[in-house]
């Protein structure tokens, strides 16, 4: 039996990547999955709605984002008041490019947790083994309070850097739901970059156990 992504268990089920709550009807063939034990499969599902409900809700991201968000992710959030009210609590209205809309903090916490979880599963997919390092996450399009005032926020440097990467885009089956490439030096020394509905991105960066031990 095959190892689960994540951990030395056994991969008795299989985990999506991404999830598969990120997929609208329509968008679910032949989607990605890893072997996963059940802990890996389900712990982290409250995270994955709360991000999936952000990144579908993202002002440059494409159609299908905007149907699921009316179908999927507004029942989430009649389901859940305590989840709209957490991922909202600080919105405040704000026009971009002459259109009304919100600008509210995201949890950076919980957002790692999902990213981090999709680069261990699709590392684990690409180098054929469980990836026992960390990752960095960043998101560029992210921004802080300096620059809606017009002001640097000091991440300038960071998106230049990932921008000038040549990733190798990878195979997906629904790339208007999500799309991927990958830079590797060796097998695990290697960033990838994950697009979500056309328009959100997020970088993940492979940190080595030996550098976590220094």
């Amino acid at each position: 039996m095959d190892k689960c992504y994540r951990c030395e268990s056994d991969g008795i089920t299989r985990e999506h990547a991404p999830p598969d709550c990120f997929f609208p009807t329509g968008y679910r063939d032949n989607l990605v999955t890893v072997p996963s034990c059940h802990e890996h499969n389900t712990r982290n599902s409250k995270d994955v709605e709360y991000v999936r409900n952000v990144i579908v809700g993202y002002y440059s991201t494409n159609e299908v984002a905007r149907g699921h968000f009316q179908n999927k992710v507004k029942r989430s959030f009649d389901r859940s008041s305590k989840l709209f009210d957490r991922t909202f609590k600080e919105a405040s209205p704000i026009n971009i490019d002459g259109e009304k809309t919100v600008i509210f903090s995201l949890d950076l916490q919980r957002n790692k947790v999902v990213m981090e979880a999709l680069a261990y599963a699709l590392c684990y997919k690409d180098i054929g083994k469980t990836y026992t390092g960390n990752w960095e996450i960043f998101c560029p399009q992210l921004i802080s309070p300096n620059l809606l005032q017009n002001k640097r926020d000091g991440w300038e440097e960071v998106r230049a850097s990932f921008r000038e990467i040549p990733y190798t885009e990878m195979p997906t089956p629904q790339p208007k739901v999500f799309r991927y490439g990958i830079h590797k030096w060796e097998d695990e020394k290697l960033v990838y970059v994950f697009e979500f509905y056309g328009g959100f991105i997020v970088h993940t960066l492979a940190i080595p156990p030996d550098i976590n031990a220094v």
